[in-house]
């Protein structure tokens, strides 16, 4: 009788280490790893992915990094998918890219100028004169970027263009205005960072994206699914909305 316990005890605890010894791999599988901006650990694209890793039923793990860094990332593996990414029409340097259909949300680009110097960025060619500040291997419109001549100055981060302009050192930076106003407000600069009077016209389309190295690529069509369905449900607008409210 003890012998028979003795050795059920034994199953028990044989059964316990498989378990525990193929439960970890698995639950390793299930971590979607991503990032966002170092500026924004907590900021509307971490809410974003929180919720295509719930959809997803997937563990979520951020890694905050500039926007270029995060691009090589994930081309080179290192983190499994991106918000934030233009239209591929924008991007066609990065062919290894695989945008996720349809786009996500639409913004538009906002030039930001100096109070004092509001009326002097008053259409498109007063910008030839002017020192640009841009980020990193981001694309923005059309005409934009096929105007031969304009001086950009890249830098990494939204809080690098605003003190280079408060120095003196650019004239004017663009940015997409839903995350730059409530930036600039917590700077408390509202009153001396200003959108300009000129704007461009043309909204910019914004998509999920992965490449072939990502762990979701063979899970492409269901994460094409749990996008259209978050688009047409109004998701990614409902968690703006609520992300910026005050």
């Amino acid at each position: 009788m003890l012998i028979a316990r003795v050795g059920l005890l034994r199953e028990i605890l044989l059964l316990v280490v498989l378990l525990l010894t193929f439960s970890f791999p698995s639950y390793a599988k299930n971590v979607l790893y991503s990032s966002v901006s170092p500026e924004f650990p907590n900021g509307l694209h971490a809410k974003y992915l929180q919720f295509i890793a719930h959809k997803m039923d997937m563990e979520l793990d951020i890694v905050p990094m500039p926007f270029a860094r995060r691009v090589l990332a994930l081309q080179s593996g290192k983190i499994d998918l991106m918000v934030g990414m233009q239209g591929q029409e924008q991007q066609q340097n990065l062919d290894d890219i695989i945008y996720i259909y349809p786009a996500y949300e639409q913004l538009r680009h906002t030039f930001f100028v100096l109070a004092l110097n509001q009326t002097k960025l008053d259409d498109f060619d007063d910008l030839l004169d002017m020192n640009i500040g841009v980020t990193i291997q981001v694309k923005y419109y059309d005409r934009f970027e096929h105007q031969p001549g304009l001086r950009l100055i890249t830098v990494s981060t939204l809080k690098q263009k605003i003190e280079l302009l408060l120095k003196g050192r650019i004239d004017t930076f663009i940015h997409y205005q839903e995350g730059a106003e409530p930036f600039i407000k917590q700077m408390q600069l509202d009153d001396k960072v200003v959108v300009a009077n000129y704007q461009p016209s043309e909204y910019n389309q914004y998509h999920v994206v992965i490449t072939k190295k990502s762990r979701l690529y063979p899970y492409q069509e269901t994460l094409q699914k749990v996008i259209k369905t978050a688009v047409e449900n109004d998701d990614f607008i409902k968690i703006r909305v609520a992300h910026y409210e005050p």
